[in-house]
Parts: C-alpha cells; structure tokens; sequence
C-alpha cells in the first residue's frame, strides 16, 4: 500500500502493528520474528504519541533479487531525545509502551538507526530481514516511495539492481497520480527490460517503445565502483542530486517525458569519489534544498536519509519517491 500513516491516537498504533505483520508474513518472518516486530512497531508508535502527540510511520517491503526486508520508518517534530545513549538502556521509554527502550528497538531490528535533535524531533528507521544478501558492499542504495494520500497504488516506481561493482537505477513517475500512472510506470520498467551501463541506451529504447503511451518522467543512473564513474540519462523532472566535495551539484534534464518523441535524454559521466552520494527523487518531493539537510543527517545510512526526506520534504498532493545511493568503497574480505 505504501502509504504514510498518521500517529495521532491509539488505534493508530494497531495499524501500523497490523501492517507491519501482514508484511512480514509476506516476506516470510517466523512467528517469533514477527512477535518481535510488534513489539518494535508498538514500542516505536505508543514513544511518538507519548512525546511528540503525533507523529507518522511507513512500512514498506524491499524488492530486489537475494533480498527480502520490511523498512519501518518512525518519524515525528517533538522536542527529540536530549540523551540518545540513555534511551537505549531497556526500561527507559515511555510508561504506555513495553517499557523496553531504544535498545530493544535496535537489538530486536536487523538494522537500526536514529536522528534526534530539538530543532527536528527524531526519526527512526529500522528493518526486519527474512533475506538479505548484499552484492556490492562498496555501493550502499536504498529506495522508498508513498502514495497520493487519497490514493491505494503509486505512480512512481523504481527499479535498484545491485551487482559486485556497480549500481543501476532508474527512477520514473508516471503521469498524474493513482492506478493509471502506476500502470505507466510499470509500462517504463517493462520497456527498460534490463538496464544498459549506458544510460542514455536505455532511455531511448524505453521511449522508442513507448510513443504514443500514457507516459512518465525518468532519470536513469550507472555507477561503476572500480572507475567510480556515474553515468546519468535524465528526461523530465525528475530531480538527480550529486553530493561530494565539490559540493552540491544537480543534475541536469531534458525537457519532455516518456511517450512523446524517441530520445537519450540529457546525458552525461561524471567521476564520483568515496563519500559522495547520489540522490534521485520525484516531484512528490519539494526541491531539496540545503535547508532540507539537517545537521548529522548526511552522516547517517542512506535509509535514514531517505526516510527523513520522503517525510519532511513530502507535498502530500502526489505520489512521491526516493533513492539515496552512497559509495561506502569499503570491499569484503
């Protein structure tokens, strides 16, 4: 469904806990596995309400091959935790929740992390693994979305493929919002049929295939790790972010969208660095701006980036979407 949940009284924590269950079957969770995710997602929503009066939550289900995860994220604007370190001791929490903490949050969760400050309350995220098997751990990407409020399908989609060395994504919107843009978004991802290394290939053989059609908006990216090279096709207004040293550059687009005439949209390579990120989102999105990135909050896993961004940036008017990439350059063994 991939929606925002509004925490505003008690029985929204049921639903998020209902949610977060029926995920997790889904992705196949033991029995005591799920057991321990609602306790996570009861222990994170009763905490908002308790110190925050209101906040929201989103779970949603990763796809991608060798991987299967339920994201949780928590987010509210109250005063935030002035001692991280001490919340995680069990049985510091709130007196309405389980009573066990932070860190029962983080033991009990496959990953967990946390952004906490008085000027932007405190964002939690944290995932449950029934499969997880990472292909390039020099590349770190992740990859949310939610619905129009008014709205059960998505229009935006996005397709994340990881192989050792390289990252591929293409991040699309389908025009307008609800069923009939998620179904021109599944029209794009079927017509990429496996990404090219070169993005600007890709993009015209979507759009060749495509004239004519309903539409959509695309940006397409190919990471290389060894050459730390990134090359970009972009057509429409989808916004692709690069973040390094140098600063924060966006990237640019061609005007159109996908269904008019056949183009590679604007390309271009650029030579990336370890450290730099890459971030692609949709309209569904406010324009970041620097103002968006909160002190701390490029330091922390680009899952929480995502969650944070997909939450405070939201316009709530459109479907919205989200990929945060980070090259790690850290290498197995």
């Amino acid at each position: 469904m991939n929606q925002w949940v509004e925490i505003d009284d008690r029985s929204a924590v049921a639903v998020v806990r209902r949610l977060a269950r029926r995920y997790g079957a889904e992705i196949g969770l033991s029995e005591r596995r799920l057991e321990e995710l609602a306790i996570v997602v009861t222990e994170a929503s009763t905490n908002i309400l308790r110190y925050a009066e209101r906040g929201r939550a989103l779970a949603s289900m990763t796809r991608a091959p060798g991987v299967a995860q339920l994201v949780l994220i928590f987010t509210d604007r109250g005063p935030g935790i002035s001692d991280v370190d001490r919340m995680f001791q069990d049985g510091e929490s709130s007196t309405d929740s389980a009573g066990l903490g932070l860190g029962a949050i983080r033991r009990l969760s496959d990953s967990f992390d946390i952004l906490s400050s008085s000027e932007d309350g405190t964002t939690i995220v944290c995932t449950f693994d029934a499969r997880n098997v990472p292909l390039s751990p020099e590349i770190e990407a992740v990859g949310l979305r939610v619905c129009h409020p008014k709205e059960r399908e998505c229009g935006d989609d996005f397709v994340l493929r990881q192989t050792r060395g390289a990252t591929d994504v293409l991040l699309c919107d389908g025009l307008g919002h609800g069923p009939l843009a998620a179904e021109a978004s599944a029209e794009v991802i079927e017509a990429a049929n496996g990404l090219d290394a070169e993005p600007g290939r890709s993009m015209r053989r979507i759009t060749e295939r495509l004239v004519g059609h309903r539409g959509a908006v695309a940006s397409i990216v190919h990471i290389d790790w060894p050459e730390m090279t990134m090359r970009y096709a972009g057509l429409g207004n989808i916004a692709t972010i690069w973040i390094g040293a140098q600063g924060v550059k966006r990237m640019a687009v061609r005007d159109g969208r996908i269904g008019a005439v056949p183009t590679g949209g604007y390309e271009e390579t650029v030579q990336l660095a370890v450290g730099d990120m890459v971030i692609l989102h949709s309209d569904g999105l406010k324009t970041l701006r620097e103002a968006h990135f909160r002190p701390g909050l490029l330091h922390k896993s680009p899952l929480l980036i995502a969650g944070f961004l997909l939450d405070r940036a939201f316009r709530g008017r459109d479907d919205a979407s989200i990929v945060v990439i980070r090259l790690t350059g850290e290498r197995e063994g």
